[in-house]
């Protein structure tokens, strides 16, 4: 088959998971790979958390569960006796998978189907999806035999395998990449935006508790406010003072330096 093709069918799939590009994808045939796997039931939580982490590490995945693949690399679309309930599969998985990996679960029945191999069939899809700038995603838990804790997995030959330090280093600079790339999509409205808020998220005053000198104790009203401070307690008295924490630049005189230097480099660029 044209590897394009291929390509295709499988970006249909994972950006959509609709019954008609599932249909489209196992009428097609095509074997597994590193971003597919096929299994023709649920299988134990710890080797399934094992797929999701490693898939999740390796631009998202797609595994199908109702789907046998056979020696010759065939996929015959068995489909499921019963579907499994998504809450009873996300408690199994939780344990090992952190929060922030970000996965769904699609259910679909083909009552009628123009492709009679999945007629009156049942399939369930989980879908990893690609979130680089979360990398990387690592095992919180152990089970014996299936998956290790403290572990980052990939996906390497349909395997799900333990990263090299070479994947590591891999998985990291498509991290910082993608987190380079968005921040310089922002445009400039969205920049001053950002920082604007976070001015005003801090204020210029602050309200201080303050002492205003030593009393006269002999005096009347002193007396009198000593008799109410011991039947209702001490009046704590307040003064608004400048916010030592606050940017010693506003956030106009911030603007006003970078129209200066924006000047600068107008200057700069022309050879004036």
């Amino acid at each position: 088959m044209n590897p394009q093709f291929k390509d295709i069918l499988y970006d249909e799939l994972i950006k959509e998971p609709t019954k008609d590009n599932l249909r489209n994808f196992l009428k097609n045939n095509l074997g597994e790979f590193n971003e597919i796997d096929f299994k023709s039931e649920w299988i134990d939580k710890g080797k399934l958390a094992k797929i999701i982490l490693a898939m999740a590490n390796s631009n998202g995945g797609v595994i199908i569960v109702g789907v046998k693949e056979d020696e010759n690399g065939n996929i015959i679309p068995e489909g499921l006796d019963k579907l499994k309930d998504k809450a009873d599969i996300d408690n199994e998985i939780s344990k090992f998978i952190p929060r922030n990996l970000d996965y769904e679960i699609f259910n679909f029945i083909y009552d009628s189907s123009e492709y009679k191999e999945i007629e009156d069939k049942k399939f369930q899809l989980l879908v990893i999806y690609n979130t680089p700038e979360r990398l990387s995603f690592v095992s919180l838990s152990e089970k014996k035999e299936s998956i290790d804790k403290d572990v980052i997995y990939v996906r390497r030959a349909t395997k799900s395998i333990k990263a090299t330090a070479y994947d590591i280093d891999e998985i990291l600079q498509k991290k910082v990449m993608t987190i380079f790339q968005n921040s310089k999509e922002m445009s400039l409205d969205e920049h001053l935006l950002q920082l604007k808020k976070l001015y005003n998220e801090l204020p210029k005053k602050i309200n201080v508790l303050v002492k205003k000198g030593e009393p006269n104790k002999f005096s009347l009203i002193q007396n009198i406010s000593n008799a109410l401070k011991t039947l209702y307690g001490t009046f704590d008295e307040y003064e608004e003072q400048d916010n030592p924490s606050y940017p010693d630049e506003t956030y106009e005189e911030f603007i006003l330096d970078m129209i200066k230097a924006k000047k600068l480099k107008i200057k700069s660029e022309l050879g004036l």
